[in-house]
């Protein structure tokens, strides 16, 4: 019982403050639901100002969380401590070498998967870590630059205590950029359906159990984590595997903000907003039930972009990847 408690005590110790974020995403409060009973659907977007949506300032912000996401949090954490107890130009220098690190390993990360959805990935750690309150356990950019280990599958693994069912939750995320919402709904479903593959889902977890040592917990609570990994253990069974899912798609009420709805904006916006997610959960429904997957428990993040080409260009230019 007191690992336990260490381990959500040291979980709850790895959470980081988000509020920061609120200026560029905004969160739909709305009433839509999905006919699945394990789906949450959630819709975030840009803020606005003068009647445009910030996509560039959302990039330039959410580029900053690089390390953090990208990193294994063991070596972002040493050379923090290293904050006051350095001089200042050899903490800059740390510092910029390990964020220099982050931005090579995304696109040694876009070689060796050949695929540019990382800017989505970045958004969905924001997101889980932030909305849900589930710091991320393995830092899986890291690993894809390995060409002799096979990574592809969940594009984040994060956890969470909960206190009230007394249970771990492990969120394994997956991350669709596509103009199309109809054509990122069939492929988010497709990679959900795949991902909790037995043989898939084993070898996720096999990577957790591999790189536990950089998760940043300590050492009893990371012993009492890898008990809800152990199927011989009995903490195994109280373990809950939930899929998180940013679904990113161009949104054309966009185009029908001007500089003249300035004031009104975003209160515009979420009235086309609400419309479409009202439209769109219907047909996520029955994709969903299609596959078998309507009992299961998804986290569902809308996140509508004037272009998704757009916003993963913009991604890319930010941090030095070429096209």
């Amino acid at each position: 019982m007191t690992d336990v408690l260490d381990l959500e005590v040291a979980l709850a110790a790895l959470q980081r403050d988000y509020s920061k974020l609120k200026p560029r995403i905004r969160s739909l409060d709305h009433t839509v639901t999905c006919d699945c009973s394990g789906v949450t659907l959630r819709l975030h977007f840009p803020a606005f100002r003068q009647g445009q949506a910030t996509v560039h300032e959302l990039i330039n912000v959410i580029s900053q969380f690089l390390t953090a996401f990208a990193m294994p949090r063991k070596e972002v954490s040493a050379v923090s401590a290293l904050y006051g107890n350095v001089c200042e130009d050899d903490f800059i220098a740390r510092y910029t070498a390990l964020s220099e690190a982050a931005k090579n390993l995304f696109k040694r990360a876009n070689e060796a998967t050949n695929r540019n959805g990382e800017a989505g990935e970045l958004l969905l750690y924001l997101l889980t870590e932030w909305i849900l309150g589930a710091p991320q356990i393995i830092a899986k950019m890291s690993l894809k630059t390995n060409r002799e280990m096979p990574v592809h599958g969940a594009d984040g693994i994060h956890a969470k205590f909960c206190q009230e069912s007394g249970k771990i939750f492990l969120y394994w995320g997956e991350s669709k950029l596509y103009s199309n919402i109809t054509a990122a709904i069939s492929s988010a479903v497709d990679s959900i359906s795949e991902s909790l593959d037995p043989e898939k889902m084993q070898h996720e977890i096999d990577l957790v159990q591999r790189n536990i040592d950089f998760s940043g917990l300590n050492g009893s609570a990371r012993e009492a984590f890898l008990r809800y990994l152990d199927p011989f253990d009995e903490s195994y069974n109280d373990r809950d595997d939930i899929t998180t899912c940013l679904i990113g798609f161009d949104f054309k009420a966009f185009a029908a903000i001007t500089p003249a709805d300035a004031t009104k904006a975003e209160e515009k916006f979420i009235i086309l907003a609400q419309k479409e997610l009202k439209e769109i959960a219907p047909k996520l429904a029955q994709k969903l039930h299609e596959a078998g997957l309507g009992g299961r428990p998804i986290e569902i993040f809308f996140f509508p972009v004037p272009s998704v080409q757009e916003f993963r260009d913009l991604f890319q230019a930010k941090i030095g990847w070429k096209k």
